[in-house]
């Protein structure tokens, strides 16, 4: 069963290698939401991908995040905030050389993601990649195409 938390500004949970900490993840919220705070530096987000299952939120603090939904590209400025249903292609990143790193408020709906990062973690480095498809799509998520900055040919 779910219980309330309080989660103070330094505090939360952490995930080796991943630049997000997790004010709640699925496992303290009955599965319901993860809900993290991170900062996306200079061409470092993901490829384009869809969860199956999951709302993917974001609520830019500082910077301006690109945000790819299916082939159009948004910025996504302090104040601003994206969603992306289920079976959405998407991908993040900060693709703007001339600012630091974006901080950006992510909740995904509902939760899990949190554990996927933790498999990923402990599957390696040098992990095979079949292992970190097989793991992704354990997880519900399935990569459909490039990075943001190789999209834009910033990579």
């Amino acid at each position: 069963m779910a219980e309330a938390r309080i989660v103070r500004s330094a505090e939360g949970d952490e995930v080796a290698g991943v630049p997000w900490l997790f004010k709640a993840i699925g496992e303290n919220t009955g599965g319901h939401f993860d809900f993290m705070v991170g900062e996306v530096a200079y061409l470092s987000g993901p490829p384009l991908h869809v969860h199956a299952e999951q709302d993917d939120s974001f609520f830019v603090l500082e910077g301006v995040l690109a945000i790819q939904v299916g082939d159009e590209v948004f910025d996504v400025g302090p104040g601003d905030f994206a969603t992306v249903p289920p079976g959405v292609p998407h991908t993040f990143d900060n693709v703007r050389a001339d600012q630091g790193p974006v901080k950006t408020v992510n909740l995904m709906t509902p939760g899990g993601l949190h554990a996927f990062f933790a498999a990923r973690v402990d599957a390696g480095p040098d992990a095979e990649p079949a292992t970190v498809r097989q793991l992704a799509e354990t997880y519900g998520m399935e990569t459909v195409g490039p990075t943001l900055g190789e999209k834009l040919g910033l990579a």
